[in-house]
């Protein structure tokens, strides 16, 4: 079953502060649009984070690697 996350859920656990900045992770940097479950909203599969996470540690090494 997958558990799903919303924006308070990302502040507390340490992922995003704001919503300007997760909106221009969205814009820019890949993060999951999520899914619109109500009109002011939305939520995200938390696999999709985990792995956009992952992915972002992992550039962020192969990067100070070289």
């Amino acid at each position: 079953m997958t558990k799903w996350l919303r924006f308070s859920d990302l502040k507390a656990n340490g992922i995003v502060r704001n919503r300007t900045t997760l909106s221009r992770w969205i814009r820019n940097l890949g993060f999951p649009p999520g899914v619109m479950i109500g009109m002011n909203t939305r939520a995200w599969p938390e696999g999709e984070i985990e792995a956009w996470l992952a992915e972002r540690a992992r550039a962020s090494t192969e990067t100070e690697a070289v």
